[in-house]
C-alpha cells in the first residue's frame, strides 16, 4: 500500500487490477477525450494502456474503494516538474506532476479530491516537494474545479493539435504551504 484515506487505498497497479481497469476505461470516449489519449475501444487497447502504466510508469497507482474492494480510479505521480528554462520560478526547486482519473459512477462524490489531497500531503511532507504540477484540457471543467479546490494556481497554457482538433492545455501549480 502507498496511502490510505478514509474511503480509499492507493497502491501500485498490479496485474490483477486489469478486469476493473478495463471495466472503467473500455469504450468511454469522453474519458479518452479528457485524458487526451487514443480511444480505448477494445480490450487490446485497454490492455496496452494498462501495461504501460504497470510496466513503464514507476509511480502508477490505483484507487481501491475500501467498502467494495474494487478499483475505481488511477493516479500517476511523475517524478519530474516543469522545465526551469521555460518557467524560471521553478529553477532549483523539486517538483512532481500528477495525472488521475476516476470511474464515472464515482465522480462528483469527493473520491478524486480525497485521493489527490492525500498524495499532495505525502509529496510535501514526506518527499519534501517544493511544488506539484497538474494540467488538464480547457474543456475538462471537473478537473479544473478540483485543482482550484486544492489550491492549484494557473501557471501557463499551450495550444496544439490533437487527433485533428485544436486543443488547449492549462498547467497549474501548487506550491508547498
Amino acid at each position: 500500500m502507498f496511502l490510505e484515506t478514509p474511503r480509499l487505498i492507493l497502491r501500485k497497479i498490479q496485474e490483477e487490477d486489469f478486469p476493473d481497469y478495463c471495466a472503467y476505461n473500455l469504450n468511454d470516449p469522453e474519458r479518452d477525450r479528457m485524458m487526451g489519449r487514443d480511444r480505448l475501444d477494445s480490450v487490446e487497447a485497454v490492455r496496452a494502456n494498462f501495461n504501460w502504466l504497470k510496466d513503464k510508469e514507476e509511480r502508477a497507482y490505483v484507487l481501491i474503494h475500501k467498502d467494495s474492494g474494487r478499483l475505481i480510479g488511477n493516479l500517476t505521480i511523475y517524478n519530474r516538474g516543469y522545465d526551469p528554462t521555460e518557467h524560471p520560478e521553478v529553477a532549483g526547486k523539486k517538483g512532481f506532476t500528477l495525472s488521475f482519473g476516476i470511474a464515472g459512477a464515482y465522480q462528483r462524490q469527493g473520491f478524486a479530491l480525497e485521493a489527490v489531497r492525500a498524495v499532495i500531503e505525502q509529496l510535501f511532507e514526506q518527499e519534501h516537494a517544493d511544488y506539484i504540477g497538474c494540467g488538464c484540457f480547457s474543456y475538462n471543467i471537473p478537473s479544473q474545479r478540483l485543482q482550484e479546490k486544492l489550491g492549484f494556481r494557473f501557471l501557463f497554457s499551450e495550444c496544439f493539435e490533437l487527433f485533428g482538433e485544436q486543443v488547449e492545455v492549462s498547467e497549474h501549480i501548487l506550491w508547498r504551504p
